[in-house]
């Protein structure tokens, strides 16, 4: 036992007693500092995700304007809309409107109105083709 009294003097000094309280300051100031660069990268992380996100769909957009004007149908024929979003429908009409939209978007005005008969009708319903007849007078000259 006569040598853990040394060593109990010399932690007991007071400049290795300054030291380990800067010692301690210094470990929390690098906590802190990790705490906020951990923070600032997962804002990093949320920040590209939106921005891939937005380029994908602007891509996407792109993609149905080059279409809509090689197929003659012009620029009107893609309208931008703005985003969707997700809730249930309030009644049963309402819901079978929005599935009839779904079904005229991509199986007839996503495929240069293959449905669409020289009258304006609807092939599939038989009703007039309301996404047409809006851009009718622009194909038309």
């Amino acid at each position: 036992m006569p040598m853990s009294q040394p060593l109990t003097r010399w932690r007991d000094a007071p400049p290795v007693r300054d030291l380990v309280h800067e010692h301690g300051v210094m470990l929390r100031q690098m906590a802190g500092l990790q705490q906020r660069v951990s923070a600032h990268c997962q804002a990093q992380a949320v920040r590209v995700a939106a921005l891939e996100s937005l380029n994908l769909r602007l891509q996407a957009e792109l993609v149905l304007l080059r279409t809509a004007i090689f197929w003659g149908l012009g620029a009107g024929a893609v309208m931008r809309r703005p985003p969707v979003r997700h809730r249930l429908p309030a009644h049963p009409a309402e819901a079978m409107r929005e599935a009839q939209a779904v079904i005229c978007q991509t199986g007839c005005v996503g495929h240069a109105h293959p449905w669409l008969q020289a009258e304006g009708q609807c092939s599939r319903t038989g009703l007039a083709c309301e996404r047409y007849a809006g851009n009718a007078s622009e194909n038309a000259g």
